[in-house]
């Protein structure tokens, strides 16, 4: 509730799109080490890499803070006291590692939500909920002022996935918690022609996002779209993972 109180005072760029994901798709029914959401997300940190204003933080003075590393805030269903609940994981320095590696951390996490870095802020947490909640959503609404801070809680980029949960076409929009965050959306088969006059049925993958108009404009977005979903078609992460074994 904090965070949704906070994302409503900030200055946002919905933006959404589809990408033919027919190929992609296959590839990775024959490859169970890499999810079509440790793809997405992979595919995400390095457009990121390439545009590095999509991930930068607007300072409490107003100067601008880029980051080196694309650390990718990811929401994992785990398992605690017999009940399913939604956990913040961050994958540390996802631009440069494979989509298999990040699909193995997030197994890792899904399996022992233990390990995970960002489950040992608890404690902090309960802290946190202890205060008022004007001071609460105070302390939410000025996180993303503070680069650092942010960072190391939430990382510099949020992925959530929400279409491999259901079935069919659509995407909704997320709260704006980074500079980006995109929502992963459900699959729709759409006929198309190919160039030689044959009727086929492609994949098409839903995707979804906001974007932080005080650091990003709409031209600049408009270009990490194109890139994006250019390399989300092309099944670029796959042959890096392929190349670096």
């Amino acid at each position: 509730m904090d965070a949704g109180a906070a994302a409503t005072r900030r200055h946002v760029i919905p933006a959404w799109f589809t990408a033919d994901v027919t190929d992609v798709v296959s590839r990775l029914d024959r490859d169970p080490d890499v999810s079509i959401t440790t793809y997405v997300v992979s595919t995400v940190a390095d457009a990121v890499a390439r545009h590095p204003r999509m991930h930068a933080i607007r300072d409490c003075f107003g100067n601008v803070v880029t980051f080196d590393d694309v650390d990718v805030n990811v929401v994992v269903e785990v398992a605690l006291d017999g009940h399913s609940y939604p956990m913040n994981h961050v994958l540390r320095a996802a631009d440069a590692r494979s989509a298999a590696d990040l699909h193995g951390e997030l197994h890792v996490v899904k399996a022992n939500p233990g390990r995970s870095e960002t489950l040992r802020l608890t404690g902090m947490t309960r802290w946190y909920v202890t205060m008022p909640a004007p001071l609460r959503r105070a302390m939410m609404s000025s996180l993303h002022r503070m680069p650092d801070l942010q960072r190391n809680l939430v990382g510099t980029v949020g992925v959530t996935s929400v279409g491999m949960h259901g079935r069919g076409a659509g995407a909704g929009f997320p709260f704006l918690l980074h500079t980006l965050d995109v929502l992963v959306g459900g699959m729709e088969d759409r006929a198309t022609v190919a160039v030689d006059g044959r009727r086929e049925i492609r994949q098409h993958l839903w995707m979804s996002m906001v974007v932080d108009h005080d650091v990003v404009d709409g031209v600049p977005l408009t270009r990490f779209i194109a890139d994006l979903r250019d390399h989300l078609e092309s099944g670029a992460a796959l042959d890096r993972r392929d190349s670096a074994d």
